[in-house]
């Protein structure tokens, strides 16, 4: 993988910040059902404008556009059927920012994937009226995987794992391409302080979450626990508060010896048009992701409500090298 230089030698890298509260940001499609994922469809130059924007800033990795691109995802779009060109486009959009602006440096492009459903209209729950079979479920992770692989992915960033069983799944299923594999783990905390998976603190009414794709997740250590023995090159806290991402990183360090990532979300959810204005100054982030790095953080960036300015601020806070990881 073209970072595994970088990762060998233990410097810092840098991976980008949101992309789909950005496109929405810069006037993209966003979709009730399927989030950014048609605007690889609708509104290609403000996906490939997104991925420019990061690669500016000092990105040295580009996701794409694919964390709400699965199979079962965008039939709730009714886009099942253009799940692989979708998934091709989103790539073909990354690599082209990176030949546009950074054709001479080593840009890793990550492709996303991740264990959504499509959401119910005027919602943040599932729907159940596209909720896959596990037989499904995993074959479209498969297709998916194979998409985005042979699409010229650089390797593969699960997004949001906060379970075990369908985490496991959707990491299997990209394991079995071949390509590198790195896991960003999200995580919440409870009312009596405990670290647990899956933040379902902007994602009401919990109650029907929890009907609809089970109870409520293990604690986080159980979580990392059920993954580790898996193929994985890199884990990571994502898509969590900063006041859990600490608490989070410190979990991680414990049981995982490798390589770490941090990039959390910073945004206030709108269930009816999906937009996540950012609840955090750039300058704020910047500060949280340094000390995070500065103990023991290889790979940081930035989820929903992160904007290009957000990654901009926190490359020009960086230390070099990570620090001596955190253990408990």
């Amino acid at each position: 993988m073209i970072l595994d230089q970088k990762l060998a030698a233990g410097d810092v890298i840098v991976l980008d910040g949101a992309i789909g509260t950005e496109i929405a940001r810069i006037g993209g499609a966003m979709d009730s059902a399927a989030w950014c994922a048609v605007a690889n469809k609708t509104h290609p130059d403000s996906v490939r404008h997104v991925h420019e924007s990061y690669l500016q800033a000092g990105a040295d990795i580009i996701t794409t556009n694919t964390f709400a691109a699965c199979r079962h995802v965008l039939v709730g779009a009714d886009l099942g059927d253009e799940t692989i060109a979708i998934n091709r486009r989103a790539v073909e959009l990354a690599r082209q920012a990176r030949d546009n602006v950074a054709p001479s440096r080593p840009v890793a492009i990550a492709g996303s994937m991740s264990t959504t459903f499509a959401w119910a209209p005027n919602s943040m729950s599932p729907d159940p009226r596209f909720l896959p079979t596990v037989e499904q479920e995993t074959a479209n992770y498969r297709e998916m995987a194979e998409t985005l692989a042979e699409a010229g992915c650089d390797f593969l960033l699960m997004e949001m794992m906060g379970d075990i069983d369908r985490a496991r799944r959707v990491t299997e299923a990209a394991i079995a391409t071949g390509l590198p594999v790195w896991v960003g783990l999200t995580c919440s905390r409870q009312a009596n302080g405990a670290i647990i998976g899956f933040d379902m603190e902007n994602i009401p009414p919990f109650d029907e979450l929890n009907t609809l794709i089970g109870p409520e997740s293990p604690p986080f250590d159980a979580v990392i626990d059920g993954l580790i023995d898996l193929d994985i090159q890199v884990f990571g806290v994502m898509h969590s508060k900063i006041a859990n991402t600490t608490p989070g990183l410190k979990i991680l360090h414990h049981h995982w010896s490798g390589p770490v990532m941090a990039y959390p979300e910073t945004a206030v959810f709108d269930a009816v048009d999906k937009s996540g204005a950012s609840s955090i100054t750039p300058v704020e982030f910047a500060e949280h992701c340094r000390g995070w790095v500065e103990s023991g953080v290889q790979i940081i960036g930035g989820c929903c409500g992160t904007t290009i300015e957000h990654i901009r601020a926190m490359v020009n806070q960086l230390p070099t090298r990570p620090g001596r990881p955190v253990r408990h």
